[in-house]
Parts: C-alpha cells; structure tokens; sequence
C-alpha cells in the first residue's frame, strides 16, 4: 500500500500543491493511523495533512476523486457487445486449439470480463512503467504501448494469429476475442488520458507558464491574456516577497559590538544576545513613464500591469503614460480595477505622432515636483521620435533632479539607432537600459531597479 500512497502524493503534486519531504512521511504516519477501510475518513485526514489552503483543500478533493476511482473496464470486457447465445454456449467449454497453445492470464480475463482483474492488472501494469513520472502530452503513446505490452497485448495477438492459422478466424470465440481487444486498446488509452491529466498538470502549468514568459509581449493571443495576468501578479508577488525579505536583511545591519558585550555581561561573556546597527531602507518612490503608442502599447500594459502588483514595496508610484504629449494615470491607477485602470491609463495619452522632446519638457515644466532625489524613473519606450529632435536636454534635467533612470526598450539592441530611433541621444542620462520585450527580461528589470533602490539613509 505504500506504493499506492506514493502514486497519490504524486497525483497531489501534478495538482499543483507543493508537498514537502516532511509532509509526505505525515502522510505515511496518517495512513498507518486510519487505514484504507473508510475512504472519507481518509480522505479527510490526507487533506488536513497535505493541503495548507483553501484553494489547495478544493484541487486535493479532485485529485482524491480522480486517483481513488478505480473502475476503469466497462461491466462487460467488451464494452457491452455481448457475444451472441450459440457463442456464450460455446465459450462454456474449453478450446482444445488454445488449452495446447497456453492461454494467457489477459486472455482469460477479457473472455470472461473479468473487470475486477482487468482493472487490477491495469493499475499494476501502470505502477511497472512509472506512470506517475508522465509529465507532456507527448509521452502519451509512450505510456499506452508499455502499458499494453506489460499487460500482455501481444499474448492477445498470438492468440488471434493461432486461431487465423488454424482456419478459425470467423469462430465466435476469434470474434469475441477480436471485439475484446478493440475495447481492451480503448480503455487503456482512456485510462493513460486521465493519468496524465493528474500527474503532468504542475508539469503542463509550469511548462506553459515559462512559454507564456519568454513569449515577446506584442505578439501575446487574445486568449492568453488572462493567463498572462495571472502570471504578472504571481512573478510580482514573488518579487515583491524576496524584496522585503532582502530589505529586512539590509535594514538589520552588522552587529553592534559594543551594545551586544553589554547586553550580554550576565551570561559571562557568552553571547546570547545579539545587537544589530539597524539602517533604515527606503521604499522606492517610482515615477513611470511609458509609450502607449500603437508600436509599444502591448509592452506598456504588461508594465504596467506589474507594477500595479507590487505597490506593497514601494511607497508611491506615479505614472504617465505619453504619444505625442504626456498625462498623468496616476489616479487611475490607484483607485480603479485593474483592467479598467489599463484601458483608461492608456487612453488618457493625447493620440498623434510620438514626440519624446515634447513629453520630457512637458514633464520638466508641469510635473517638475515628481522627481526628487529619491525618486527612481522608469521608462519604457523605444525611443523612435519619428525623425523630429530627440530633446536630450529636457531628459538631463529629468536626470540631475533625480536618483536614477531606467530605461526599458521593448526592441533588440541591433534595432536601436536605427531609422527614426534616438536612443543613443537619452542613453547618457540612463543608468541602465536594456530590452524588455517579455514577462522573463520585465521581472529581471524590475529586480534590478529594486536592488538600485536600496540604500541606508
């Protein structure tokens, strides 16, 4: 029994709960506790052990339904094709040809629809051949031959093919034995499709995931944008986590060695008491400026998307969105759901031909007080200023005002300064600007600007 539990944490695990060494011999111990004899105390008992949320609690029932449903095989091993009354007649006595050939276990079982057998075999043939190591669609064939054979589909063969030689091809006995195998193959390919269902989910989510990531942000289909979402807001999350966790290791600082010697003068001279000198880490303030001009939107609304997710790290976000004059969404931002908020922040930019002079002056004139010396700037555009002047000046003043520039081009470097691009007139002013064309190279960017942002005050 402790192979089947060990095929059931990896069904757990294909569900996409993470379940840890630990846990797993939690598992053993409860099993070993309640038994297999009540399936709901069972059950109950594994999900308390196993799963850690709510949303965890609800795909654990699943995958318990889905591993412990056994009935594989139909009522009949013939799927309900019963052989006619001369055939079930002659099926009651032994087949002289077959008694000399050797009839095989699976033989007999198909012919008498043995279901119970059938479906034992089946799941000892899957155990055999690692079946909870599927992990892609693609190794489905693979399963489903090994299955067979280790289940013993060619004895099935030999059969029909002994039969055929002796003359007996159209017996009632070749043609319930023929009908079984069809319905044999059909299960079993069945019963692969819904294995792989339960082990390789994790698998086929991860492997989509990473897809989606390094898929270039223009070229996203309508029907994986929320799927796309979804995986902003968990790569923000996850940077926004590992964030607080490196500024918290900032702020603590070296030891004090003078206040710990005397925190700890009672303890003769051990040190039980450590004294840190604490730095104080500021949370970045950010002012995001970006392209939503018809050759740069898609990349801005992921931008934006992320960092929409993340304000928990940083103490204020304004932004502007810009075309051929610059707008502030930062309201827009702040208060609205998040797909109106990118709908309405990319709208608010005055519509016409991109000029990246004029939005950096208007920027230096109208919004002079967002850039402080604390403030980082990121911009996100690919700096194509349709042949007008590049404004680079209004850029240093942006630049002198404040702490960094970070600048995200969604084009490959070959492609910069190139036709109407200007990007080597902003690129002084910049601490850093690199591509930023998918999800992979935005979380990257933003985990560097993060890592610029922290300092001791």
């Amino acid at each position: 029994m402790h192979r089947t539990l060990e095929d059931f944490i990896q069904a757990v695990r294909g569900a996409d709960i993470r379940v840890s060494v630990a846990e797993t011999l939690e598992a053993f111990e409860t099993v070993r506790v309640v038994g297999y004899q009540d399936r709901q105390i069972l059950k109950d008992a594994l999900s308390v052990t196993v799963a850690k949320t709510w949303e965890e609690k609800q795909r654990f029932y699943d995958a318990f339904e889905r591993f412990f449903t056994s009935d594989v095989f139909g009522e009949s091993a013939l799927g309900g094709a019963a052989p006619t009354e001369d055939a079930q007649e002659d099926d009651l006595e032994p087949h002289p040809l077959l008694d000399e050939a050797g009839q095989d276990q699976i033989v007999e079982m198909l012919l008498s629809g043995d279901k119970v057998g059938l479906n034992t075999a089946l799941r000892e043939a899957a155990r055999n051949v690692g079946m909870s190591n599927i992990s892609f669609f693609t190794q489905r064939g693979i399963y489903l031959q090994r299955i067979m054979r280790q289940m013993g589909l060619d004895a099935v063969d030999r059969q029909l093919a002994l039969l055929e030689d002796q003359g007996q091809g159209d017996s009632p006995r070749a043609e319930k034995l023929r009908a079984a195998r069809g319905y044999f193959i059909d299960q079993v390919r069945e019963f692969v499709q819904t294995q792989m269902k339960m082990y390789s989910g994790a698998a086929t989510k991860n492997l989509r995931e990473e897809s989606l990531s390094e898929r270039n942000l223009a070229r996203v289909d309508p029907e994986d944008f929320d799927r796309m979402r979804t995986l902003v807001q968990a790569m923000a999350r996850r940077l926004a986590q590992v964030h607080a966790r490196r500024a918290k290791r900032s702020r603590r600082g070296m030891i004090d060695l003078r206040r710990t010697l005397r925190a700890n003068m009672g303890y003769d001279g051990e040190l039980f008491d450590l004294r840190w000198r604490r730095t104080r880490i500021d949370r970045p303030q950010v002012v995001v400026i970006c392209d939503v001009s018809r050759s740069v939107a898609a990349y801005s609304r992921f931008l934006l998307m992320f960092l929409y997710s993340m304000t928990e790290v940083m103490s204020r976000i304004r932004t502007f969105t810009f075309c051929s004059d610059v707008a502030e969404v930062s309201d827009i931002m702040t208060n609205s759901d998040i797909a109106e908020a990118l709908l309405s922040a990319q709208a608010a930019a005055p519509i016409g031909s991109t000029d990246y002079s004029r939005v950096f002056q208007t920027l230096g004139t109208d919004y002079l007080d967002a850039f402080t010396s604390k403030t980082m700037v990121l911009i996100l555009g690919d700096g194509r200023n349709n042949y007008g002047e590049p404004g680079a000046a209004h850029l240093r003043v942006l630049q002198q005002r404040s702490r960094q520039i970070i600048w995200l081009n969604p084009e490959p470097p070959v492609s910069w300064d190139t036709g109407d691009s200007v990007v080597a007139s902003y690129q002084p002013f910049c601490q850093m600007m690199k591509e930023c064309s998918n999800l992979q190279q935005l979380r990257q960017s933003m985990d560097t600007m993060l890592r610029l942002s922290m300092r001791a005050a």
